[in-house]
């Protein structure tokens, strides 16, 4: 009998937008269990409130440019090619003003939201996509398994 999960994994690019959220929460998990590591007041780890909210907000921001560019691209895909264009580069635009939004909230609350914590967050998305070869080889093992 299969789950919900593995019929929604069974589209392949369903699958691959699974992947790469779940590339994004193992990478910045990873990043937050480094703030345990890590003594408090280092040069690296000054606050260890703003790294978290910092690594969190970025998660978060790194998750919804993922959904929103698959949303962007399932739309796009059946237009024609000029109307496809302008519809890509219209979210590209979208996308880059969600990371300069975020970015704009960590500068004006420096104690609260760590930039550079915001920034690991946000780039674990391009680490993602880049593991997203050696995710898809693990997802398809389980799905070859049968759950």
């Amino acid at each position: 009998m299969k789950t919900t999960l593995m019929t929604f994994l069974e589209d392949k690019g369903k699958r691959t937008l699974f992947e790469l959220m779940a590339g994004i929460v193992l990478i910045d998990l990873v990043a937050l269990l480094g703030n345990i590591f890590i003594k408090n007041g280092n040069a690296f780890v000054k606050n260890r409130l703003a790294y978290t909210l910092g690594i969190l907000l970025g998660m978060t921001v790194a998750l919804l440019m993922a959904v929103h560019m698959y949303k962007t691209l399932e739309k796009a895909i059946l237009c024609d090619k000029e109307r496809a264009k302008s519809k890509t580069r219209l979210a590209a635009f979208l996308r880059m003003l969600m990371m300069v939004a975020s970015l704009a909230a960590a500068a004006l609350l420096p104690n609260y939201i760590s930039i550079l914590a915001l920034m690991i967050g946000i780039l674990a998305m391009k680490a993602s996509a880049l593991m997203q070869p050696l995710t898809d080889k693990f997802v398809l093992k389980i799905l070859s398994k049968g759950g």
